[in-house]
């Protein structure tokens, strides 16, 4: 099983008036990235999993940029799970156009139940698609 990796046609609704991605538009990006792996990636359907009550928001996020994005970029977002806990997992995120690097970011989520707004541990199916992910793909080490 390879790295999910997310793509993204950088489109004009992405930027601002330079042609350049508006940063923010990047987390949105990111936000995609995690919901398609979580479907794709691990096999566990996200818009099934919100409607069927649980949900898994993002409690902290990080992001470093090394070079803009522009219009008509091919952007590809790759999703590594760092850390599974009991309640929370963190996710890694490299983006890169044509193989140059972006952007890096993190991102800590808790699995929550989204009638009561508490958080539940991670349910075992889950977890045990993570842990099958993450030791297929070990998150690399950055400086």
């Amino acid at each position: 099983m390879a790295a999910f990796t997310y793509q993204a046609t950088i489109r004009f609704s992405h930027t601002d008036p330079s042609g350049t991605v508006y940063f923010p538009r990047f987390f949105e990006f990111i936000q995609a990235a995690a919901e398609d792996w979580f479907t794709i990636g691990l096999g566990i359907n996200f818009a099934r999993m919100i409607g069927g009550g649980a949900g898994q928001p993002t409690v902290h996020t990080e992001c470093d940029f090394s070079k803009p994005c522009y219009l008509g970029d091919k952007l590809e977002v790759t999703v590594y799970l760092e850390k599974i806990g009991s309640k929370s997992f963190a996710l890694l995120f490299l983006g890169a156009v044509g193989g140059e690097a972006r952007l890096q970011a993190r991102s800590v989520q808790v699995m929550v139940n989204l009638e009561t707004g508490k958080s539940f541990p991670i349910p075992d199916d889950m977890r045990a698609a993570m842990e099958s992910y993450k030791a297929a793909n070990p998150a690399p080490i950055l400086v």
